[in-house]
């Protein structure tokens, strides 16, 4: 039995769709300020607590430190609630939790700044909702959150799953892998810098189409313009894709100190993410020519139709979304 590219992905494509279901969920964010110097031994913070809206409904999460705190404001949208604190401190800010954080699938960027203007950045989750400050050392979080925003960015993976079917040969699987990524860092960068501005919601919309386009074209099998260069059509898509990434790094925003840095990290994370779906792919398929699974050629098709169908729900939902 030959192998083929097609085949290398049938087995996680096949997986994959069975998580597809599930919403991306957009991580939370709590920026701590310091305001004022020690005095009398307090120190005074500002908190900024950003919490995503789920499925319509709010997670109720809520902050936890070693100091008082006290509500200062408070504001919601369709998207986010956010809430001030003021955090009144007359020992060391040593500890950070987030309640409820346990019972949710998301993370929480904790950004903390001094009056030097240095920042420190956290992530914790359900697993770990706590964070001591004492005397830890800041995390990479941008590189953490570029990955689990192309693992849990479910429509993203599934693009390059179904492209990945029109490959033949390492080469051009190189340069189709590359040509997303130049493309999608490209429009990525501009929306960082606020030189190219979308509204996300037809974004996110075309990126659902994007997909259902592209599973209709694989269907079908003829010796087209995509079959013959692939890595021209990954590149244009790539760049609407940019466009989805960047709605999830504007929601938790860049460190004004170093900008370039943290959208490196996240852009990297992205790519780690990628590449460590396509080495599983190929290392379930190395398993399955192994153990002789030859059910695989009168299946293959399998999960382009699943893959496909999701996306036509996703894009029909999304485009309600842009016109209710």
């Amino acid at each position: 039995m030959k192998w083929s590219t097609s085949n290398c992905f049938f087995f996680f494509a096949l997986f994959i769709t069975q998580l597809s279901w599930a919403h991306e969920m957009r991580p939370a964010l709590l920026t701590v300020k310091q305001v004022t110097i020690e005095q009398t031994d307090e120190v005074t913070y500002e908190a900024v607590f950003k919490q995503p809206q789920v499925r319509g409904r709010f997670l109720n999460l809520s902050l936890i430190t070693n100091c008082d705190s006290t509500l200062t404001n408070m504001k919601t949208n369709s998207s986010a609630l956010q809430e001030t604190f003021s955090l009144r401190c007359t020992e060391p800010l040593a500890s950070i939790e987030i309640d409820g954080l346990e019972k949710t699938l998301i993370d929480t960027l904790i950004s903390i700044e001094d009056l030097s203007g240095s920042t420190k950045n956290y992530l914790v989750n359900g697993r770990e909702p706590e964070v001591d400050i004492s005397g830890g050392t800041s995390t990479p979080v941008y590189l953490i959150l570029g990955m689990e925003h192309l693992f849990f960015g479910i429509d993203h993976v599934l693009f390059v799953l179904l492209l990945l079917y029109l490959v033949r040969g390492c080469r051009n699987l190189v340069k189709a892998v590359t040509s997303f990524t130049v493309a999608h860092s490209i429009t990525l960068g501009l929306s960082a810098f606020n030189i190219l501005a979308v509204s996300q919601a037809p974004i996110e919309a075309m990126i659902a189409l994007s997909i259902v386009l592209l599973a209709a074209e694989v269907l079908r099998g003829e010796d087209s313009l995509i079959h013959r260069k692939p890595w021209l059509i990954t590149f244009l898509f790539g760049l609407l894709h940019g466009l989805g990434f960047a709605g999830t790094l504007a929601e938790i925003g860049l460190p004004q100190d170093s900008v370039a840095m943290a959208l490196f990290l996240f852009n990297a994370g992205i790519e780690i993410g990628q590449l460590a779906i396509i080495a599983v792919a190929i290392a379930l398929t190395f398993i399955a020519a192994r153990i002789g699974l030859k059910f695989v050629q009168r299946v293959i098709a399998l999960p382009i139709y699943l893959i496909g169908g999701i996306a036509v729900y996703w894009f029909i939902e999304r485009s309600l979304q842009v016109l209710v």
